[in-house]
């Protein structure tokens, strides 16, 4: 609700006062220097963490959730484009992937890239948490031409070696 109200106050300081404003919503956002042990940790940093201690990560539920991961590189390609566009002012615009992996799969994923046999520690859902989360990016490619360059398994292969070259 937050993040709707102010998208809602970035389009009415556009109208009102004309100061420019684009309000971009980020999915899943990962890439390097995300720490694992933080208290708002994103899944990808606890997932390599745990491959690279050799200890099963933990998934709330069946696994099957998924998500719109979106690379960091992605995330700066888009803001930079929106920044610089002419007639997006007011707008809101998803940034993503535009596809959707589930956490199952991201761990079959890591299991591949680092060979090791790991399986998850399943616990009980997380009440309330979403089942599933796919942006749709169209808006944002016809007004800014934005397009992800990098897919998900390219960006965990970057992260994994960043974190790997750390240890």
């Amino acid at each position: 609700v937050s993040k709707l109200a102010g998208e809602g106050h970035c389009r009415s300081f556009w109208h009102v006062y004309g100061l420019e404003t684009v309000a971009l919503r980020y999915f899943n956002v990962f890439g390097p220097r995300q720490d694992p042990a933080s208290q708002y940790a994103a899944v990808i940093p606890m997932f390599i963490a745990a491959f690279l201690d050799g200890r099963p990560p933990t998934i709330h539920g069946d696994g099957e959730q998924s998500r719109d991961f979106t690379y960091i590189d992605n995330v700066l390609d888009a803001t930079l484009l929106a920044a610089r566009a002419d007639g997006v002012a007011g707008e809101t615009f998803n940034v993503a992937s535009g596809e959707r992996i589930s956490l199952n799969t991201l761990i079959a994923e890591l299991r591949e890239l680092t060979g090791k046999e790991i399986e998850p520690i399943h616990t009980d859902p997380r009440p309330g948490d979403v089942p599933h989360s796919l942006a749709d990016v169209s808006k944002a490619r016809e007004a800014f031409g934005y397009e992800p360059m990098i897919d998900v398994r390219t960006g965990l292969r970057r992260v994994l070696a960043w974190y790997e070259e750390r240890r």
